[in-house]
Formats: structure tokens, C-alpha cells, sequence
């Protein structure tokens, strides 16, 4: 009687321990949660001096949270803007005036600055309805294997944390010409 009694005693804790050790792992794998961030901004021109130009600024980042501690999967910021060329209310006449502008883009919440990034010339391109000459100039900035990459252009102080309501300002040589509040995109 005492070794069955031991042996369905052996048996009831091997069960039990297997249950509470598959039970943790099927947590494991489904207990974290997931946040996605993706909002943009259409930059408008702010009416002085005028110009036809225009651009779009995006953040996307997700992070997974597990046991309490959140983990960015994904944190990137983008963002374009087309200036025509010429454009002298911006002091871009030429081709070679237009490549060597400085294009920044900075973005704030209330009065606070969160990000100031700048943007590389990438190309000239022929505008789609009229085929007027744009100089293009682009900003990708993202998080990978932990550390922020900068793929095109530049953000001091890292990635900024654009959020719904914020405000994304383009300035070429220190003037602003772009603006456009930050929306969420689904």
C-alpha cells in the first residue's frame, strides 16, 4: 500500500509540476502587449514668403511590453519636402543654390521643442502636374539594434517623439516656409 501510495504521490507531482511549467509558457508567449504609434503631418505652405512647396513628416514606432518592461520593436521618423526651384522668396534660384540650402524640420508640442532634424538633399525631381523642376530633400531616422541610425539626414537628440497634436515646422536657411499639425494615421 505505501508504494502505491508513494508512486500515485510521484505521479501527482510530476503532473502538477508539467501543468504550472507549460501554464508559464503559454503566458510567455501571449502575456505581452503591443503599442503602435504612426502619425503625420502634411507640411503647408505658411503663407510668407510664398511658395509652392510642400512636404509630409511621419513617426511609426511600436513597443512590446512583457512582464511590465516595454521594448521598442520599431521607432522611425521620416520625413520629405520638395521645394520648386527657383523659388526666390526662399533665396533658391539655382540648381546649385537649391542642393546646398539648409532644410530643418523642427517639431513642438505647446512651446517645447521635441525634435530638431535636418534634412539631406536627395534629388531633383519634375513635378507631376506641371513638370517645374523640385529640389527633394528627405530625413530617415530610426532605431535599430538599439542604437538610433541615421539613414538620411539628421535629428539631434535622438528620434523625435511626435504625437497627435504636436506641430512639424520647415525652415530653409533659417526661414520657415512648411508647416502642419500631426495627426494619427490608421
Amino acid at each position: 500500500m505505501r508504494v502505491l501510495y508513494r508512486t500515485l504521490l510521484v505521479t501527482t507531482l510530476c503532473a502538477a509540476v508539467s501543468v504550472f511549467m507549460f501554464d508559464g509558457v503559454g503566458h510567455a508567449k501571449g502575456g505581452g502587449s503591443k503599442t503602435k504609434i504612426d502619425v503625420r503631418a502634411e507640411l503647408e505652405s505658411t503663407g510668407s514668403p510664398d511658395s509652392d512647396a510642400e512636404g509630409q513628416a511621419r513617426h511609426r514606432m511600436e513597443t512590446r511590453t512583457r512582464d511590465g518592461v516595454p521594448t521598442p520593436k520599431k521607432n522611425e521618423f521620416k520625413a520629405t519636402v520638395k521645394i520648386p526651384v527657383p523659388s526666390p522668396g526662399l533665396g533658391i534660384n539655382t540648381e546649385d543654390e537649391a542642393a546646398g540650402a539648409d532644410v530643418d524640420l523642427i517639431v513642438t508640442r505647446g512651446s517645447e521643442t521635441i525634435g530638431t532634424c535636418q534634412l539631406m538633399f536627395n534629388e531633383f525631381d519634375e513635378d507631376d502636374d506641371d513638370d517645374a523642376l523640385q529640389a527633394e530633400f528627405k530625413l530617415d531616422v530610426r532605431l535599430k539594434k538599439g542604437s538610433v541610425r541615421d539613414k538620411k539626414g539628421t535629428c539631434g537628440g535622438g528620434i523625435p517623439d511626435a504625437q497627435a497634436g504636436d506641430v512639424a515646422t520647415a525652415m530653409v536657411n533659417g526661414t520657415p516656409f512648411l508647416d502642419g499639425t500631426v495627426e494619427s494615421h490608421h
